[in-house]
């Protein structure tokens, strides 16, 4: 009868150990999936919510060559000195490789700052100051006119950045949408964002570009 009752401690015994064993490798394996998910890249600068849509974004180059865009590509000049009066364009194209109709749209996010003092000793940053828009047309012409003044950029960027543009656009099997994203500071921005001391303000941009299925 001992032997009989050794046993069955030694079962209970090495039953105990696996199954602390299993839930050892259950926290271990959750704890590696959650860090695996929750990793992010300080170097990301532009965010595309697509689901399952097939659609291509390409940025023009300053020798008005198309290259693709993808999360760590720098569209917009992050060394721009920003000052009352100054405007940046940059173009996209979005390109509907898939045989599903969508509807999309597009924003300026601000992925870094430096805070910089003002004339009257204040604390300001560039993009509290900064106006974004969006002009989209189904043609590179037709983007082109809708930005080729200075007044019709400034009614287009009426915008504070990190706003989704109200001009969303739908794209059709094939179909192909250019736009045009146009980051300004206002004239009437006055020394309240005029800086002074050894910090120079800037500000890093990024895009956002969201595709919908249509209602």
């Amino acid at each position: 009868m001992k032997t009989h009752k050794y046993k069955i401690t030694y079962k209970k015994i090495a039953l105990a150990l696996s199954l602390c064993a299993l839930f050892l490798w259950c926290i271990l394996g959750t704890g590696a999936s959650l860090a695996w998910f929750a990793d992010t890249s300080p170097e990301v600068n532009n965010i595309f919510h697509f689901a399952d849509f097939d659609l291509d974004v390409s940025y023009r180059t300053a020798n008005s060559a198309w290259n693709p865009v993808d999360s760590n590509t720098e569209i917009f000049d992050n060394e721009a000195l920003y000052e009352p009066g100054y405007v940046q364009v940059v173009y996209l194209k979005i390109e509907n490789k898939g045989d599903r109709a969508f509807d999309f749209h597009t924003a300026v996010s601000v992925k870094g700052f430096t805070t910089s003092t003002n004339v009257f000793g204040q604390k300001f940053c560039l993009h509290e100051h900064l106006k974004f828009g969006v002009a989209i047309a189904d043609s590179e012409s037709k983007m082109e006119e809708l930005v080729s003044t200075r007044d019709k950029t400034n009614a287009i960027a009426t915008m504070k950045l990190q706003n989704y543009a109200t001009d969303v656009a739908a794209l059709d099997s094939g179909e192909t949408a250019y736009m045009a994203l146009i980051v300004r500071m206002p004239e009437e921005v006055g020394n309240e964002a005029n800086y002074r001391g050894d910090i120079i303000p800037k500000v890093e941009l990024g895009i956002i570009v969201k595709a919908d299925q249509q209602k």
